[in-house]
């Protein structure tokens, strides 16, 4: 995890149940940690999907102009740099 001098402290709103079960389950001075790490691995999960949004659009797109590939091909394609 990043060194607390590579961080920056930010606001945002967050649910209030949200936080109540964080403050259970997370103790205080791991909550940061908690946090970034989770933000890191959702912000992965979204670039992803919107990769294969953008993925699945063009290849509709190239489908309706005559090109087509094996589906092992684009699922390759697909999901290259994922392993």
């Amino acid at each position: 995890m990043a060194h607390t001098a590579d961080r920056k402290k930010v606001n945002f709103m967050i649910d209030r149940c949200i936080l109540v079960k964080m403050e259970k389950l997370i103790p205080p001075g791991q909550r940061s940690d908690f946090v970034n790490k989770a933000l890191d691995e959702a912000i992965v999960q979204f670039g992803r999907r919107k990769a294969s949004e953008g993925m699945d659009k063009l290849a509709k797109e190239l489908a309706a102009e005559g090109f087509t590939m094996s589906t092992e091909e684009f699922i390759r394609l697909k999901n290259y740099g994922r392993e």
